[in-house]
């Protein structure tokens, strides 16, 4: 399953921790010991060099070449490389300090001998190391993944990859929940993870990792980790009065957050958030692996299927051979869920992006590019500065919205949905999403999203407060979490799971649902712009059995096929030259590393 991111413009950016030397390493405002490790040293300097070397053994280009095979590139960053900095250019290109390469680990192949070496230098400085060159005290890891074989190969590399240093990894394999629960709860070391975001703006990867966001798996500033004064943070240079020395990640990055929120000058607000990424990546507890690539089997006969930033297929306006009576695809397994507060991959939000309409929609234009457009709100406006420093952001339903059921669907169907979605009970999915919204922080158990700010004046006027500026708002409510659920409906617990008790307001319905074999949907005419929706039967068919998958569609039986093995891009490249697609996707595949798990030798 597939999980649902420059050079600095002044000189005067000071920002110690994530500063680098003339080599490209992390350096840090501790003291790193140079010989052995001695008593004394800073435990959280020492770990993040650790997590460093770590990251230096991974080989990105075999991974993006030899595991991935869908023209991944490597990556070395955390923001993607699809998405633009402040002059258009990719600010995963201007990321990083060095003058030899773009981010924070020269990925190129022949850099990677150098890698291997500093890495086994860092690391023998911690441990003790045996007559074949062996680390021996380094303790045993654990890798988490998800479900799927590229998951698993990555960390089959990453087991020979470090046993090559004398450290032992383990692999375990656990459902899409159950590595969420593990993640989200910090019951791990490292684990496989990925993110992908709706729009073309840094702090969709960057705000994340703030302290307590549901995004935040690594648990910077929570745990042991919230009393580690270890972080620099001035900001003076860019006209505010924000400079703290060995400070916690609260006092640091979340200001620095907070910061970029609230700025409003372009050129600052970029530059903030290359120092959000430089902190971030001098922690070690992100390692990037490769940037995404969307790659799919699409049959000719199919016209009007497009994809979203995120990789999402949508077939409203699809045919196929001319027709736009049926369409047959697998986009992937039956998902967890396809309630929209709990969607957690790519091929269940394109599920409920069928079924669910929000305020905003992807689409296309006329020349075929991808473009932001109201879907259930007449228009996307912008929002209003108030004397706090506060946005309101005010929308209007289109007139005669409807359930699929034919109940009228209303403004405090949203306000419901979006403080169900953000409650602490949902949020361990899209929390971070609502974060921006004026009372998420104070949100506690049981609140049930009560006092997030936002409300339906009447039957078609949302209201929602944003505590600062956020530039790409309403592309953000493309996302399934903002999609309007119903209170009656959602009460109901097996709601999400059962074709009948399914209640949506999107362009389809489902019509049947045979488990973890096929969901069909039908349009839906109490859709808004039913008018303009093309296909009237979509076949889901569920399931990541590429044989299957390639069997069928050779047979003509599914029109495209989006779960490729790896193994078999070279093949269906050739095979397949007109139906093979790859397009970039603004996603990242990456490690995270628990921040509070301890990797120092006992001593």
């Amino acid at each position: 399953m597939k999980k649902i991111i420059s050079m600095f413009l002044a000189a005067m950016m000071v920002l110690t921790l994530a500063a680098c030397g003339d080599n490209g390493t992390p350096s840090t405002n501790q003291t790193v010991p140079t010989e052995t490790q001695s008593a004394g040293i800073d435990a959280a300097a020492a770990e993040a060099e650790i997590r460093y070397a770590l990251s230096l053994l991974v080989d990105r280009n075999y991974i993006a070449e030899e595991i991935a095979k869908g023209g991944q590139a490597p990556a070395a960053s955390f923001v993607s490389m699809d998405v633009t900095d402040a002059d258009g250019s990719s600010f995963a290109g201007n990321a990083g300090h060095s003058q030899d390469y773009a981010g924070y680990f020269d990925t190129s192949k022949e850099g990677y001998e150098d890698n291997y070496a500093k890495a086994y230098t860092i690391l023998s400085r911690y441990y003790d190391v045996d007559e074949n060159g062996m680390l021996t005290n380094f303790p045993t890891l654990t890798y988490l993944y998800g479900p799927g074989e590229g998951s698993r190969a990555v960390g089959e590399f990453l087991q020979t990859a470090f046993a090559t240093v004398g450290i032992q990894l383990q692999l375990e394999e656990l459902t899409g929940n159950t590595l969420q629960d593990s993640t989200g709860g910090g019951h791990y070391l490292v684990a496989h993870s990925g993110w992908l975001i709706d729009d073309d703006d840094p702090i969709s990867f960057l705000e994340m990792w703030t302290t307590g966001s549901g995004g935040n798996a690594a648990r910077l500033g929570e745990g042991d980790h919230a009393s580690d004064a270890v972080y620099d943070l001035d900001l003076t240079g860019y006209g505010y009065d924000i400079q703290v020395e060995k400070g916690t990640w609260a006092q640091t990055y979340d200001v620095l957050i907070s910061t970029i929120r609230t700025c409003t000058d372009r050129d600052t607000r970029y530059a903030l958030m290359h120092l959000a990424e430089d902190l971030l990546m001098s922690t070690g507890a992100v390692i990037p692996l490769y940037f995404y690539s969307d790659l799919y089997l699409m049959d000719n006969s199919v016209e009007g299927c497009f994809s979203t930033p995120v990789g999402c297929k949508l077939f409203h306006r699809t045919t196929v051979n001319g027709s736009g009576e049926s369409i047959s695809v697998c986009l992937g397994p039956e998902p967890d869920s396809l309630d929209p507060a709990l969607s957690e991959t790519t091929d269940g939000a394109a599920l409920i992006s069928h079924l669910f309409a929000g305020l905003a929609k992807w689409d296309q234009d006329a020349s075929g590019r991808t473009v932001l457009v109201p879907d259930c709100a007449e228009e996307l406006v912008e929002g209003v500065a108030n004397s706090d420093g506060s946005v309101t952001y005010t929308y209007t339903l289109k007139e005669g919205l409807k359930w699929s059921d034919g109940r009228k669907l209303t403004a405090h169907d949203f306000a419901f949905a979006w403080k169900r979605a953000a409650s602490p009970e949902l949020s361990a999915s899209y929390g971070c999403l609502f974060d921006a919204i004026k009372g998420a922080s104070d949100l506690g158990a049981g609140t049930e999203g009560g006092d997030l700010a936002v409300k339906a004046l009447n039957d078609r006027t949302l209201e929602v407060t944003l505590t600062a500026p956020v530039p790409q708002w309403n592309a953000l409510l493309t996302c399934p979490a903002f999609f309007p659920v119903r209170e009656d409906v959602v009460s109901n617990e097996a709601w999400a799971s059962s074709s009948a008790a399914l209640v949506s307001n999107g362009a389809y319905t489902i019509t049947g649902w045979n488990h973890n074999a096929l969901i069909t949907m039908t349009k839906n005419e109490n859709y808004h712009d039913a008018e303009n929706v093309s296909m009237n039967h979509i076949r889901f068919f569920l399931s990541d059995d590429g044989d299957l998958m390639r069997t069928n569609f050779l047979a003509g039986t599914w029109q495209l096929i989006d779960e490729l093995s790896a193994d078999e891009i070279e093949t269906l490249k050739t095979e397949f030259p007109g139906e093979f697609t790859a397009v970039g996707q603004s996603g990242t595949c990456y490690l995270t590393w628990n921040i509070n798990e301890p990797l120092l030798p006992e001593a």
